[in-house]
């Protein structure tokens, strides 16, 4: 009997962890059949395709109202769609609003169908108050830090510590001749990424400033050249219009690349910052919210950073510029900083530490088995 796995992920992060861990799934039982909600890396393993994660990304509180009918009609989709399959269990992939609430329905709509999450949320940082759900509701929780289980301590949940899967993934998609060649860079002169997310409203909120600094620096510093990996969920032409036309270079399909041959960068807030990190070139974390949800967030965000980097080191090891520092001085004064040579020494030097912090290579693979073995 074909067995069917319903798996969920919510933005480009998630479909990044989601397509190694589908891949390893398919390589070690063919037959199993897979539907759900993901980007362009996990829909050649997905058997039935609900929606895109283009569906589901919206990040901040008050965008997730605007977006509210939408987001209801499509969950409403997703218990009709897993009724109608029979589905084994579930793997929901980090996004956490949405898929703890959808563990509870599913919960409630199949009682044997066994709910598994990839990528614990950041309760740590916030909403602590979700401890105790995620604690009973889920039956795996899979770890990507190993301070998290600790926290699900007598819970019925079986919270495991997998190691962090970008620590296998994140590396240059091809050679730096090869990338200089492929962009059309100059491989003399010094490089900075730009990295403003993989949503709509974060390239709205965060290109504009950028760019600004990029258009300054034509005739301020015109030996800087600009590249901007544009993110699988959006459309290249969305960002060049927010671009002004700033001399900003786009790549496609060389994320990892970009930033691994750059001298510096500037990454929004999120997984963005653990890759780049992991690539050992320094960076400022940049991210600007709309200023209501940035008043909510302050009052519930419990850790002293906000970088997903510098809360796994556990110290400032790339500096934080949010809301209203996020403009073209600031951002122009850090790069600065950023760009010389003691510096970024010295930054490439304190960016190893995050590595020690993410486990062993191999997460996929071990979640796949254990996920295999519960099915």
């Amino acid at each position: 009997m074909t067995r069917t796995l319903l798996v969920i992920a919510g933005e480009d992060s998630g479909d990044l962890h989601g397509a190694e861990l589908l891949r390893d799934l398919k390589l070690r039982e063919p037959a199993l059949r897979v539907i759900g909600v993901g980007g362009p890396r996990m829909t050649p393993f997905l058997d039935r395709k609900l929606a895109d994660v283009k569906d589901l990304a919206v990040v901040g509180f008050i965008e997730v109202i605007r977006h509210l009918p939408r987001l209801n009609r499509l969950f409403k989709e997703i218990l009709a769609a897993a009724r109608e399959e029979s589905i084994s269990a579930a793997l929901l992939i980090d996004y956490p609003g949405f898929n703890l609430r959808l563990a509870k329905a599913l919960r409630a709509q199949q009682p044997g169908v066994k709910l598994h999450q990839y990528v614990c949320p950041q309760v740590w940082a916030w909403k602590k108050g979700r401890i105790p759900d995620l604690g009973r509701t889920l039956d795996t929780l899979y770890c990507l830090f190993d301070f998290e289980p600790e926290l699900f301590r007598g819970y019925p949940v079986d919270a495991r510590f997998v190691g962090h899967p970008l620590v296998e993934v994140v590396k240059p998609e091809c050679e730096r001749a090869a990338f200089f060649l492929e962009t059309g860079l100059d491989p003399a002169r010094p490089l900075v990424a730009l990295l403003p997310g993989s949503r709509k409203g974060e390239i709205q909120r965060l290109l504009p400033p950028m760019a600004e600094l990029a258009r300054r620096w034509r005739q301020a510093r015109p030996e800087v050249q600009w590249v901007l990996p544009v993110a699988p969920t959006l459309d290249p032409s969305f960002v060049r219009a927010h671009l002004g036309g700033a001399p900003v270079t786009l790549v496609q399909d060389r994320t990892y690349a970009a930033r691994a041959y750059a001298d510096a960068a500037l990454v929004a807030s999120g997984t963005a910052t653990l890759e780049t990190a992991l690539l050992g070139t320094p960076f400022a974390i940049v991210y600007r919210l709309n200023a209501l949800t940035y008043q909510l967030a302050r009052r519930i965000v419990k850790v002293p950073h906000f970088g997903l980097a510098n809360v796994v080191a556990g110290r400032e090891v790339a500096v934080e510029l949010l809301q209203d520092e996020v403009n073209p001085e600031r951002l122009g004064a850090e790069l600065s900083r950023l760009l010389e040579p003691e510096t970024a020494r010295r930054v490439r030097a304190e960016l190893g530490e995050v590595r020690g912090h993410l486990g062993e290579p191999g997460a996929a693979g071990r979640v796949a088995e254990d996920l295999l073995g519960k099915l």
